[in-house]
C-alpha cells in the first residue's frame, strides 16, 4: 500500500483547529526542450515595456529541468539575475507573474519547475521521489545554467523562493553565501519537519495511506514516506543563518500553514535581515499562490500591490 501524508492541508486543519531550494554543478546544461519549438521567444507586453520570455533548461542526474526566462527586451548588457523558486505542488506558473514584474525592474529572472514539484510539472521526475533535497539539487543546477548565460551578471545573483520553495533556497544559500548577492522569502516554510513529527505522531504510514480523496485534497499532491523520511529529523534552524548577505523576508499575518513566528525566530539568525508583516495575508499573496486553501478559507485576497514594491525597494537597494 502506498503511503502518502497530506501534509500542507493537515497542516492548515491542525492550526484551524488551535485557533489558528550555487554551488557549481558539474551536470549544468541547456536543453532545448523536445516538443516545443527550441528557441522560441515571446514577446510579453508589460505596460509599457517589452519583456523577452524563452525556455531555458537545465538538467539535473538525468533529469531535465524546464523554466522560463524574462527579461527586458533589446538590453545588452550584463544584468543582475534572480532566480524564483515555487511553493509545494505547484509550479513555475506561480511565479511568472513575478519574474515579469521583476523583468520590467531591468532584471533577468527566472522561475522554473522542480523535478516531481507537481503532478503538472514539465520538467522530468516522479513526485514520490521529490524531496526538499532533490528540490535543492534543483536549484543548484538551475543557478548555474542562469549563471552561464552572457546576458546575467555572475556577481549578482538573487534567490527569491515561496513556502518550500523558501526553505530551499535558503538550505543553498547557506551552503553556498559566496554565490549569492542576496535573497528574498515569502512565508518560508522553515516549519516543514516540526508539521512531519507532529502529523506522524498521530499514527502510522500505513493510517495515512488510507486517506483516499482527502489525501489529495483540493489538488494539493500527497507526500511519500520517502520526502518524510528524508525530513523528520532535519534540524532547519542549524542549516539557515550563516548567509551573511541581505535577507527580505516576507509573511502574512495570518499565515494558517506557515506561523509568522517562524520568519520571526529566522530573522533573528540571519546577521542582515528584514521582515516585512502583510497584515491580513495568508499563505501565498494572490490567487495563483494560494492555491485551494486560501481560497476555501475565503482569504484570496492580492497582495502584491504591497508585496512586489518591497521587493523591487530591496533590490534597487542591494
Amino acid at each position: 500500500m502506498k503511503k502518502e501524508f497530506a501534509l500542507f492541508v493537515l497542516a492548515g486543519l491542525l492550526a484551524m483547529a488551535m485557533g489558528f531550494a550555487a554551488c557549481s554543478s558539474d551536470e549544468d546544461e541547456t536543453l532545448p526542450p523536445e516538443d516545443n519549438g527550441a528557441g522560441d521567444v515571446v514577446d510579453s507586453i508589460v505596460s509599457d515595456c517589452v519583456v523577452d520570455s524563452v525556455e531555458l533548461w537545465s538538467s539535473r542526474d538525468g533529469n531535465k529541468i524546464y523554466g522560463m526566462m524574462y527579461r527586458y527586451a533589446g538590453g545588452s548588457q550584463q544584468v543582475p539575475a534572480v532566480i524564483l523558486s515555487h511553493s509545494s505542488s505547484l509550479t513555475h506558473a506561480a511565479m511568472s507573474g513575478y519574474a515579469l514584474a521583476i523583468a520590467k525592474m531591468g532584471y533577468a529572472a527566472y522561475c522554473f519547475d522542480f523535478c516531481g514539484g507537481s503532478d503538472q510539472s514539465l520538467s522530468d521526475g516522479k513526485t514520490d521521489d521529490m524531496t526538499v533535497f532533490t528540490e535543492v539539487e534543483d536549484l543548484r543546477a538551475v543557478v548555474a545554467t542562469v549563471r552561464s548565460q552572457p546576458y546575467v551578471n555572475p556577481s549578482r545573483i538573487y534567490l527569491l523562493g515561496s513556502s518550500q520553495g523558501g526553505l530551499v533556497s535558503a538550505l543553498l544559500a547557506d551552503e553556498c553565501p559566496e554565490d549569492f548577492a542576496g535573497m528574498v522569502l515569502f512565508y518560508p516554510a522553515f516549519n516543514i519537519p516540526e508539521m512531519v513529527k507532529m502529523f506522524s505522531s498521530w499514527g502510522n504510514w500505513g493510517d495515512w495511506g488510507n486517506l483516499g480523496d482527502f489525501g489529495n485534497f483540493g489538488g494539493m499532491m500527497s507526500m511519500s514516506e520517502g520526502y518524510i523520511n528524508s525530513i523528520k529529523n532535519f534540524d532547519v534552524w542549524s542549516h539557515i543563518g550563516k548567509f551573511d548577505k541581505p535577507v527580505c523576508i516576507i509573511h502574512g499575518t495570518k499565515d494558517i500553514i506557515v506561523p509568522i513566528s517562524n520568519s520571526e525566530r529566522a530573522v533573528s539568525l540571519y546577521p542582515s535581515a528584514t521582515l516585512h508583516k502583510i497584515e491580513g495575508a495568508n499563505h501565498g499573496f494572490n490567487a495563483a499562490n494560494l492555491g485551494s486553501m486560501g481560497s476555501m478559507m475565503g482569504t484570496a485576497a492580492d497582495y502584491d500591490s504591497i508585496v512586489v514594491p518591497i521587493v523591487e525597494e530591496f533590490l534597487t537597494a542591494n
